[in-house]
C-alpha cells in the first residue's frame, strides 16, 4: 500500500520552450518532500509528440503533471495519449489551440534573426515578450535570460518546429477526467489567456488562477504564489485517489 502511495505522489515537471528545469526550482522545492518531482530530458525530440511519449517511456506508472508554455502542449498530449495514468494536471500560460498565423508568423522571424546573427537581440526580444514589464522586486528577467542563451541555435529551431507543428487539443479537452489546475499571468498574451479560459469552461473539473502583475512564466515571476496554488492543488487531488 505505502508503494502505490508513493508512485501516486509522483510529479512530473515539463519546461516550457527555452527554459531548463531551473525554471521550475521554486516549485521542486516547495512541493518536496510531500511529493516527488520528476523532470525527464525531451530536448532532443522533434513534435510535442514525441516528448510526450519519451514522458511516458520514463514517467512512473501513475503522476501528475505540471506544463508550463509549450511543457502544457506536452501535458496535453499526454493526456490524450494515456489519460489512466494521470491523477492531476496544472497547466501554466498554455492553450489547446493549434498554431495561430501570427504566432507562425513571429516564430519565422525569429528563426531569422537567429540565423543572420542578431542572437542577441532575439534573446532580448524573447525575454521581454515573457516577463512582465511591472515585475521589479526578483531576478526573474535574469534567470529567463540565461536560461535562452544557455540553448544551442538547433535546440531552439526545433523546439520552435515543435510548438509550430504541435496539435489542436480542443476536441480532446472533453476526454480529460482528472482534476485540472490553470495558472496564467495577467499580463501574459491575450492568446495565452483566452486559452486557459476556454480550456476551463471545457474541461469540467478545473479550476483557475490568473496573478497580478505576471507575465508568461509565473513560475518565476511569482514563484511563492505560484507553488502554494500548485501544492494546494496536488494535496487536494491526491486526497482524491483514495
Amino acid at each position: 500500500m505505502s508503494s502505490e502511495v508513493n508512485i501516486n505522489k509522483s510529479v512530473v515537471f515539463i519546461p516550457g520552450a527555452l527554459c531548463s528545469d531551473e525554471i521550475f526550482a521554486h516549485q521542486v522545492s516547495g512541493v518536496s518532500p510531500s511529493f516527488k518531482a520528476v523532470l525527464i530530458d525531451t530536448r532532443q525530440t522533434k513534435t510535442i509528440t514525441e516528448m510526450a511519449k519519451t514522458i511516458l517511456a520514463q514517467a512512473p506508472v501513475h503522476f501528475s503533471l505540471v506544463g508550463i508554455s509549450m511543457g502544457g502542449y506536452v501535458a496535453l498530449e499526454v493526456l490524450r495519449i494515456a489519460p489512466d495514468r494521470v491523477w492531476g494536471v496544472v497547466l501554466i500560460s498554455t492553450s489547446a489551440r493549434a498554431e495561430m498565423p501570427d504566432q507562425a508568423e513571429e516564430r519565422k522571424r525569429w528563426i531569422d534573426r537567429i540565423e543572420s546573427g542578431q542572437y542577441e537581440d532575439f534573446v532580448d526580444e524573447i525575454v521581454d515578450d515573457c516577463i512582465s514589464s511591472k515585475v521589479k522586486l526578483n531576478n526573474a528577467r535574469e534567470r529567463f535570460h540565461e536560461m535562452v542563451k544557455a540553448y544551442s541555435i538547433d535546440t531552439i529551431s526545433r523546439q520552435m518546429s515543435a510548438c509550430a507543428m504541435r496539435p489542436d487539443f480542443q476536441k480532446s479537452l472533453k476526454d480529460i477526467k482528472c482534476p485540472l489546475l490553470l495558472i496564467g499571468g495577467s499580463d501574459d498574451s491575450e492568446f495565452f489567456l483566452n486559452g486557459l479560459k476556454e480550456i476551463s469552461v471545457r474541461v469540467i473539473d478545473s479550476e483557475i488562477l490568473i496573478l497580478p502583475n505576471c507575465g508568461h512564466l509565473p513560475t518565476i515571476e511569482s514563484p511563492i504564489r505560484t507553488t502554494n496554488a500548485i501544492k494546494k492543488f496536488l494535496v487536494n487531488a491526491e486526497k482524491r485517489l483514495s
